[in-house]
């Protein structure tokens, strides 16, 4: 995690916004919470631990190494589910990508004129000349 006390430090002000059960008798047990959580967690994905946070906060859990766990587990499932789900969504949009691309070129095969020409070789190009001047000699 990227300054681990800075976003343990707006954690526990979210948590008090939210008036969850964070009594410190004075600055000191502030400090060690802090600190502990510091240690405990530094190792931890920022993405993971603001999910974790947002899920802490919105469940109204009490804020325990046990609870911040669990939370992270959650927030770990969701993000490996939210990377599937994007690697699917890119999947697909290359698989319609490749198709649009196959019925293109089925179409100019075709003959048809309202798609743009794919850019053709030099050996198209003498092969469509050579049947031009072909068709010419037979009138």
């Amino acid at each position: 995690m990227e300054r681990p006390y800075e976003q343990i430090r707006r954690m526990v002000k979210l948590f008090e916004y939210n008036r969850l059960k964070l009594r410190f008798r004075n600055e000191d047990e502030l400090a060690r919470f802090i600190d502990g959580w510091a240690e405990r967690f530094c190792e931890t994905d920022d993405a993971e631990w603001n999910i974790a946070v947002t899920i802490m906060t919105a469940r109204r859990r009490e804020p325990n190494f046990y609870n911040m766990e669990k939370a992270l587990r959650e927030a770990q499932g969701i993000r490996r589910e939210r990377i599937l789900d994007k690697e699917r969504r890119e999947k697909e949009n290359n698989n319609q990508a490749n198709t649009t691309d196959q019925q293109k070129r089925a179409l100019q095969k075709q003959g048809s004129s309202n798609l743009q020409s794919i850019p053709k070789t030099p050996y198209e190009i003498a092969q469509e000349a050579l049947l031009r001047y072909e068709r010419r000699g037979r009138k």
